[in-house]
């Protein structure tokens, strides 16, 4: 304990090295982990898609679900940028990404619902988004995710591109476990 209050710059920096290795081994370790390799994207895809029809886990019938199969039934600003934001990441190249829901015509028209009848600050932003990714024009996917992800005040994770129809299904069958 002596020999700590002798050295305390040394100490301190010991503590602060230790803290810091603590942190880079946990985002490198979360980077790496599950992480699939790239597909090739030599072939893009037409950026005109339908909306896919993907087997989405249902409530259980619970009618007090909504579209997400969440009990809530209003929701809120935060919550509609959420959503979008998720649902993008089905398309978008980005180097992290958290958060993942299927993009289907039943949430897509919930979300439009939901924006129409509430008092939003970004309205018009959300429905022009919805709007398109219900007409299946997914061609400003990543602008659509980095206007949302800015909102939402990201600083990792910017969209770098819209994945071909080949990687989009690679995506998919990768992170399946992660998709709600």
């Amino acid at each position: 304990m002596n020999w700590i209050k002798s050295n305390k710059i040394l100490s301190i920096g010991i503590f602060a090295t230790l803290i810091c290795l603590s942190v880079i081994g946990y985002v490198f370790f979360d980077m790496i982990s599950g992480k699939p390799e790239p597909v090739n994207a030599s072939q893009k895809a037409s950026s005109k898609q339908s909306v896919e029809q993907v087997s989405v886990p249902q409530a259980d019938g619970n009618a007090g679900t909504n579209a997400f199969g969440e009990t809530k039934n209003k929701v809120s600003e935060q919550d509609v940028m959420d959503y979008i934001h998720a649902m993008s990441h089905q398309k978008v190249e980005a180097e992290q990404k958290w958060d993942h829901y299927y993009i289907t015509e039943d949430r897509i028209q919930f979300l439009i619902a939901e924006v129409e009848s509430g008092n939003f600050e970004n309205e018009d932003l959300y429905l022009d988004i919805l709007t398109r990714w219900s007409e299946g024009d997914f061609s400003k996917a990543d602008n659509d995710h980095n206007a949302v992800w800015k909102l939402l005040g990201g600083t990792v994770g910017k969209a770098t591109g819209i994945m071909s129809e080949e990687e989009e299904k690679q995506y998919l069958e990768d992170y399946e476990h992660k998709f709600k």
